[in-house]
């Protein structure tokens, strides 16, 4: 708040010897970049590199987090790059050759989100061909995501978008996040263009801000490959739709088919679509998250499956009861036909 209060002051104050790099970081972590002049931003490219944190212990996190940091810092004021590669170059290399950030076991043992996360860092901040290639690699190797149309009272006019296709876009963004950096191989990613989903495409060919201009050009002239051909993206269908199809219980398969290997919101949309559907049968209502089913009051679909499995036997409705309190974390993706299975076994 000092500082906003005088922004003629900002270029003596960030050169000031003993105030200088405070008012560097602060300028850099609170002041939006288009308010900072140029001169006043050079003035503060010594304390991009946050050389405070390199000496960190427990470089494995802490220098991670430098990298995260100053990335961040770029994506905030992108002039930085040019007024800094030398410095934002090395401080990268610096980071990952301490932390160990590219070691196979650690990218190996990562979560998702962390190789994500990871890939738009060094993007931003590295000029090292073999680490982007690297980070690449693992990158390409992101579960492949799946695309259902789930059709909203929010939705606008026009197709819907890539984004609200997929299940999720982190793979994708993440290299063309990668694809932005010159240092990596272009080969790398047109290559791997076959190998990605049909929805990933058109991802590439919408989002111009994310996407460099060769990219999107790959992207529009690219064929799709015979796999991809076989990749349709379901529509989940209003139950008035569904009674005009020849096997509405086919189709709802397909939606259950297509998100199988998936979790997260995008999953629970389409089994509530299921479990809503007047068109739903008990091998379908089966594949279903338990928790999902038994959770689901609008209708009575668990309980007249668990009226057919306990029927007036005292004995398998306390069985029942004692599933239900006992909120075992390890079952969470049970299906509800495991489920049911599982409380058919026990004795009754």
């Amino acid at each position: 708040m000092v500082l906003e209060r005088c922004p003629d002051r900002w270029l003596e104050l960030a050169q000031d010897e003993a105030l200088g790099r405070a008012v560097q970081h602060t300028l850099l972590e609170c002041v939006e970049t288009e308010k900072i002049p140029d001169e006043v931003l050079a003035a503060c490219v010594p304390a991009l590199a946050l050389p405070e944190w390199a000496e960190l212990p427990l470089p494995g996190k802490s220098q991670r987090l430098r990298l995260q940091e100053v990335a961040h810092r770029v994506d905030r004021h992108p002039r930085l790059q040019k007024m800094s590669a030398t410095s934002l170059y090395e401080v990268a290399a610096h980071c990952v050759r301490a932390g160990g950030l590219l070691h196979t076991r650690k990218l190996r043992d990562a979560k998702p989100y962390e190789i994500v996360s990871l890939a738009h860092d060094l993007a931003l901040t590295s000029n090292d061909p073999k680490a982007l290639a690297k980070v690449f690699e693992v990158v390409a190797q992101l579960p492949q995501p799946t695309a259902v149309e789930r059709p909203s009272q929010d939705d606008g006019p026009g197709d819907p978008t890539p984004k609200s296709l997929l299940s999720d876009d982190q793979r994708v963004s993440s290299l063309a996040a990668l694809a932005c950096n010159p240092h990596l191989d272009r080969h790398l990613v047109s290559g791997l263009l076959d190998h990605l989903h049909p929805t990933e495409i058109l991802w590439l060919r919408t989002y111009d801000a994310a996407v460099p201009a060769w990219l999107k050009k790959a992207a529009v002239e690219h064929k799709a490959s015979p796999a991809q051909q076989q990749q349709e993206v379901p529509r989940i269908l209003t139950d008035e739709e569904l009674d005009s199809c020849d096997n509405p219980q086919a189709v709802i398969q397909s939606w259950l088919d297509a998100v199988k290997e998936h979790r997260g919101s995008f999953y629970h949309q389409v089994e509530y679509a299921v479990i809503r559907s007047r068109h739903r049968t008990e091998d379908l209502v089966r594949q279903v998250r338990a928790h999902i089913v038994l959770s689901y009051y609008d209708q009575p679909v668990a309980a007249d499956a668990l009226m057919r499995m306990c029927g007036d036997d005292p004995a398998r409705w306390h069985a029942v009861a004692e599933a239900l309190a006992s909120q075992d974390l390890g079952r969470f993706d049970e299906t509800f036909g495991q489920f049911i299975d599982r409380m058919t076994s026990q004795p009754a």
